[in-house]
């Protein structure tokens, strides 16, 4: 059992089965469009149906919704990946590792600020 499968297995779940599956070609698209590949582990929290758990204290994104919201962080090292309710991002650090820390973009200042080591320890923190 990977990491990420755990993490949503554990405790208690509450789903939204309305959340459609993610095609690998939204996948693909987007990643073309960003150039970059998204984390193994935010491909493995797609496969294990993480965009529809509810029990997540942030909105996790769609990839196609990802490359919509990356053109509002301009040239900012970050890909983003959820928001906190506030117009600031969660998202990957664009240093081109296959697993990248997790930064908060502010929209205020555009600064950024490291949060968690990987988007594992990042849901971890976030998962209730």
């Amino acid at each position: 059992m990977t990491e990420i499968e755990a993490l949503l297995k554990s405790g208690k779940t509450a789903r939204d089965e309305d959340v459609p599956a993610v095609l690998d070609q939204e996948i693909r698209e987007a990643e073309a469009t960003l150039g970059r590949s998204f984390p193994t582990s935010y491909r493995e929290f797609i496969a294990f149906g993480g965009l529809g758990e509810l029990r997540i204290r942030h909105r996790v994104l769609r990839p196609a919704e990802i490359v919509v919201v990356k053109r509002h962080t301009g040239a900012a090292p970050i890909v983003p990946f959820a928001d906190n309710g506030c117009g600031d991002l969660y998202g990957w650090s664009t240093l081109g590792l296959d697993e990248p820390g997790v930064v908060l973009w502010n929209h205020d200042d555009g600064t950024v600020e490291h949060v968690a080591d990987s988007f594992a320890a990042w849901l971890s923190t976030f998962r209730f």
